[in-house]
């Protein structure tokens, strides 16, 4: 059976940063070894840095984009999130990823691991 990941934004900005772990797993998502899944909030967090401005970083987070299924925000993943916050005290932003992975019943990889390691409801992993 093929891995499904929920891959945090961090991983995703690693890449586009050139972080060559980064890279293999996004390479592994095209490669259709891992399918890989992401909150629809990581495209909003992505599209809001400054890179985005520029045409062509633009045209390449799109590119990256289209090789996850994305998740849309629904009531169940708001309320869990809601629980998430409460019970845990992250940032709304970790809250929806991790009710995303926790939907999903898939492993979130991240390198922000102090936050997502608190949600005892889903698995997390750092993968580099």
């Amino acid at each position: 059976m093929m891995d499904e990941l929920v891959f945090d934004t961090s991983i995703l900005v690693d890449h586009l940063r050139g972080v060559r772990n980064a890279t293999a797993l996004i390479e592994k998502v095209k490669e259709g070894l891992i399918v890989g899944h992401i909150s629809i909030l990581t495209e909003a967090e992505l599209f809001a840095g400054r890179d985005s401005e520029d045409l062509n970083r633009r045209a390449l987070l799109v590119e990256l984009l289209s090789l996850f299924n994305k998740t849309d925000m629904n009531e169940v993943i708001a309320r869990i999130t809601g629980e998430f916050k409460r019970k845990y005290g992250i940032s709304l932003a970790d809250a929806i990823i991790a009710a995303t992975a926790f939907i999903l019943r898939s492993k979130l990889i991240t390198q922000n691991m102090k936050d997502f390691t608190k949600i005892k409801e889903i698995s997390v992993e750092k993968p580099y």
